[in-house]
């Protein structure tokens, strides 16, 4: 992401829910906080060093959408995913050399083992990352990950659609 003016930080959560606006609303976002703008736009409006929450959430596939931190720290998953919702999230910390293991949640239940269930295993075929995998390629492997489980991967498409930039409360 760095590539389209993003920083180091890589924090970004895919919810199975397919109206931006809906996915707003249940961030508590304001209508007069919201910016409709591509990416990088967003990534150049908004300091990351400062204290807001601030997310770009955009339409990633058919019931499917990507909220994207650009400052500030996410929702909780847990509490997006109420109502029966699914809820995936990736932290990346380049400067500091961490990845998490994604974060699933569902109906308010988070699992981070989610990986190794059948219905999601499937997705890891023909992926291999050990202790020893680089960080970077570790990050990109999750994304296949979870491009192939919401049928759509961060591409320059993506990168140039239109999607809200929200301040969270």
């Amino acid at each position: 992401m760095t590539e389209y003016g993003a920083g180091p930080e890589f924090q970004a959560q895919w919810v199975d829910i397919g109206d931006l606006h809906d996915v707003a609303r249940r961030l508590q976002v304001t209508s007069d906080t919201i910016v409709t703008c591509d990416f990088q736009t967003a990534v150049r409006s908004v300091s990351p060093l400062s204290d807001m929450k601030q997310v770009w959430i955009s339409s990633l596939a058919s019931g499917w959408s990507h909220i994207f931190r650009l400052s500030g720290s996410l929702p909780s998953p847990v509490e997006l995913s109420l109502g029966g919702h699914r809820v995936f999230e990736i932290t990346y910390f380049a400067l500091v050399g961490e990845i998490d293991p994604p974060f699933y949640a569902h109906n308010g239940v988070l699992d981070v083992e989610f990986l190794a269930e059948d219905e999601y295993s499937v997705h890891c075929a023909n992926l291999r990352f050990n202790d020893r995998t680089p960080l970077p390629e570790v990050l990109e492997q999750y994304l296949v990950v979870l491009g192939r489980i919401t049928g759509r991967f961060l591409d320059r498409d993506w990168v140039s659609s239109q999607g809200l930039l929200a301040s969270i409360p």
